[in-house]
């Protein structure tokens, strides 16, 4: 009988210690915060054009959201400030967790502006085919339909495109520019700050569809830079 209790003795505390290991290996087993990428689309788009970007970023390990705006009802700066808004929300609500964004032409631009100043746990900005120093397409379309897009005026060279003059991102921004693009031509994509600037191929519309745009979108995210062997573009002061 001694026995036995001492063996049942035993044998619950190796239960109790396996227990306390198992809970222990589970705890080093959960798995980090993901860091999100927020997307945000271009004029006269939905968060829908952005999709072809969702599977690489996760595939990647990130944690994908998308940001819906009316892009003609609003001039650049609302669009930048109402971002603002939403990403500070954003922020207040996710306990710290890191946040990256990806914007596209006309929001690419507002994700600018809308960082600047800087606001903590947003680490890195990627710009594609943003018009920084405006669009040709927009001057010569302005007069004609301006008054039914509000950012039309601001997207055009005219006004010096919808960046304040000497503005400096605030957060890291990496830029890249579609080569065959006559929406927004290479020289219009320069961004005063920025750390990293390359061209690929592609057109306006689709330059993110192709598998090098998203693997350099994805190295800048991680490494804060694009790849060795990406074509540069010329940052000028």
């Amino acid at each position: 009988m001694t026995i036995f209790c001492i063996s049942l003795s035993c044998m619950g505390c190796q239960f109790v210690e396996t227990g306390i290991l198992h809970q222990e290996s589970h705890i080093e087993k959960e798995s980090p915060m993901k860091t999100r990428v927020l997307l945000v689309h271009g004029l006269f788009r939905t968060q829908r054009a952005m999709k072809p970007l969702h599977k690489p970023l996760e595939e990647a390990g990130y944690e994908v959201l998308d940001y819906r705006y009316y892009t003609t009802k609003l001039d650049v700066d609302s669009h930048a400030q109402d971002l603002r808004q939403h990403l500070l929300k954003l922020q207040e609500e996710s306990n710290g967790q890191p946040l990256m964004i990806v914007g596209h032409s006309l929001g690419a631009v507002i994700s600018v502006l809308a960082t600047t100043p800087r606001i903590e746990g947003i680490q890195k900005v990627v710009q594609i085919a943003p018009p920084n120093l405006g669009s040709p397409v927009a001057d010569k379309f302005e007069f004609m339909v301006g008054r039914f897009i509000a950012p039309l005026k601001e997207l055009g060279m005219e006004q010096g495109g919808p960046l304040p003059k000497g503005v400096v991102p605030a957060t890291p921004t990496g830029v890249i520019a579609a080569e065959s693009d006559p929406l927004v031509p290479v020289p219009n994509t320069r961004l005063l700050g920025s750390v990293d600037h390359i061209r690929l191929p592609g057109s306006h519309t689709f330059v993110f569809w192709r598998k090098k745009t998203q693997e350099e979108l994805i190295y800048f995210l991680e490494h804060g830079r694009f790849t060795d062997d990406a074509q540069r573009v010329e940052i000028k002061s």
